[in-house]
């Protein structure tokens, strides 16, 4: 139990991280990589269905 709890926790720091440096990157570099601001998140955590959406 301790070690799963271990795992969320640091996935959890990672996560946080990513979406950190992804809100630093301009609106041009994000769609150059495929995703838009408010997608970053669902990108991050794995929400996010490339397949569904067509940015402009």
């Amino acid at each position: 139990m301790l070690r799963s709890w271990g795992d969320a926790l640091a996935t959890y720091w990672v996560r946080r991280e990513a979406i950190k440096t992804l809100r630093q990157l301009d609106d041009r570099t994000l769609r150059d990589i495929g995703i838009s601001r408010c997608q970053i998140e669902p990108a991050v955590t794995g929400d996010f269905d490339i397949e569904l959406v067509r940015i402009r």
